[in-house]
């Protein structure tokens, strides 16, 4: 029977609540705001977390030092500085004492010149000269006159004798074909050969064609440098290179 009468007093007496029904509408109501405002702030927070960006760690700096090769400096030893006065005499080399070539009488030799178109006193013996009636003169041709003549009256004839050294000689010009004089290029005295082949071109026929014998002599106005044509049987047109021509008539 206490008991019973204590729980009595202790339990509330059942009946309508002091706030009514509304003040609980109220309550419950608040508290599903705070809870939904409170899931908000969370979503929020997270979706702000994973979307804000994060800063990047820098990448380490190579260490300057890792990549350096390690050299070593030597010393070296000085190069010796120039010899003094008594050194480089010293050191100087001797030159080697060559003997002075002696001259080669042969190497040295200078070849003696072509005289062979000389003619000495013993080989003009018996020759007959210009004007002496040896020249073919007759039938009024003086072939020998005329040819001297023309040599006498040509300079170039002189200055040619003077340049080949046959001033005051005897030269064979004509034995049969022309001879080369001396060390000339070409055969003959060019000179005394082209002044005597046309005298013999613009001769007579007749004159031209005479028969001669033997050497004459034809000289230059000095009367020491002198010609020498002829050989044997021959014309005057032989000189011209016609002499089968002139044979044959």
């Amino acid at each position: 029977m206490d008991s019973q009468h204590q729980e009595s007093h202790e339990r509330p007496p059942a009946g309508p609540s002091p706030i009514g029904d509304a003040g609980q509408a109220r309550v419950r109501r608040r508290d599903r705001l705070l809870a939904g405002t409170c899931a908000v702030a969370v979503h929020l927070t997270v979706l702000v977390a994973l979307l804000w960006p994060h800063a990047k760690t820098p990448p380490a700096r190579p260490d300057p030092l890792q990549n350096l090769t390690m050299v070593s400096v030597i010393d070296l030893p000085k190069p010796p500085g120039p010899p003094d006065a008594a050194q480089a005499l010293a050191v100087r080399p001797t030159p080697p004492q060559l003997a002075a070539p002696k001259p080669n009488p042969d190497a040295i030799s200078v070849p003696a010149p072509d005289n062979s178109d000389l003619l000495s006193e013993a080989q003009l013996a018996g020759a007959t000269s210009a004007g002496e009636g040896g020249g073919g003169g007759g039938g009024g041709c003086d072939m020998a006159r005329a040819v001297q003549q023309a040599l006498r009256r040509d300079s170039l004839v002189r200055t040619a004798v003077e340049g080949a050294n046959r001033l005051g000689k005897a030269i064979m010009l004509w034995n049969g074909d022309w001879v080369q004089t001396g060390g000339q290029d070409g055969k003959g005295l060019s000179a005394a050969r082209e002044a005597i082949m046309w005298e013999v071109a613009f001769a007579p026929v007749a004159c031209r064609n005479q028969r001669m014998h033997g050497m004459v002599l034809l000289s230059l106005a000095d009367g020491s440098t002198r010609f020498a044509v002829g050989s044997g049987e021959w014309r005057w047109s032989d000189l011209l290179g016609v002499r089968q021509a002139a044979s044959e008539r």
